[in-house]
């Protein structure tokens, strides 16, 4: 027959043992450490010397050489979170700023205006085409509308830019490929990124640093007025914006 794993019978008959308040809580336990905390880094590779665990230094990487790191990326984005003050400190030696939106949740390096004649530029930006920033700022309020499911169809794009086609062209299939030449342009800047295995793209939070409000006023106004063709450049759609896509991202 079955007893059971613990048998009332075992507890029966034997004396209570007292707790020794002083040993329960004892300064002699080993304390408790934070990550960064840790007495002992074992090197990564064949010469390093750094002191901060390995998970800080591989999102101290990705900050530098990715455009950002968003919540999605969750293990650089916890550490962004943890170590700010850390990967901050280490990025401004570098002469670079850390920029972390909470509320969209991500996060960038920008180039710092260091006035001194030895500070060395990192970062390049990449200047976004009128079409570009066009469907970017599009794109910025298709984002603000919606932040927890920023999804847009790549149809929803090309019918919002064909509103800007002049009177005159003709040629939709050619306004299309120029369209569609915009869209890998914010795809490359890493502000949109494709759903595999659709036509849809994912807007990244990170727009809503790249236009500043007075650059959404400003472009939107640009923007009405090439619409109603009161400008009628046929390069409008070609000539580079006023705005950069200037939110730490690296060429390739």
């Amino acid at each position: 027959m079955f007893d059971g794993l613990f048998p009332e019978e075992a507890y029966e008959d034997a004396d209570p043992v007292p707790l020794d308040p002083e040993q329960v809580f004892s300064g002699a336990a080993e304390p408790v450490r934070t990550h960064l905390g840790q007495d002992t880094i074992q090197p990564r590779f064949d010469g390093d010397t750094s002191q901060l665990p390995h998970d800080v230094c591989w999102t101290l990487q990705e900050l530098v050489a990715a455009p950002h790191v968003s919540e999605k990326a969750r293990k650089y984005w916890a550490v962004v979170v943890e170590h700010e003050d850390v990967l901050r400190s280490r990025l401004s030696e570098l002469g670079l700023l850390l920029e972390v939106n909470h509320e969209y949740r991500y996060a960038f390096t920008r180039q710092a205006d260091d006035p001194s004649p030895h500070s060395r530029a990192i970062l390049r930006t990449k200047t976004l085409s009128l079409a570009a920033s066009t469907l970017a700022l599009h794109l910025y309020h298709q984002y603000l509308l919606s932040p927890d499911n920023p999804v847009v169809e790549t149809a929803d794009m090309i019918d919002h830019m064909m509103a800007y086609k002049p009177a005159t062209d003709t040629d939709d299939a050619a306004y299309q490929k120029k369209i569609r030449t915009a869209i890998r342009a914010l795809d490359d800047a890493a502000i949109i990124k494709p759903i595999k295995g659709t036509d849809r793209y994912v807007i990244y939070g990170v727009i809503t640093s790249i236009l500043t409000t007075d650059q959404v006023d400003v472009l939107g106004q640009r923007y009405k007025a090439i619409a109603s063709g009161e400008t009628a450049r046929s390069s409008d759609s070609d000539s580079d914006s006023d705005s950069d896509s200037d939110s730490g991202e690296n060429d390739d």
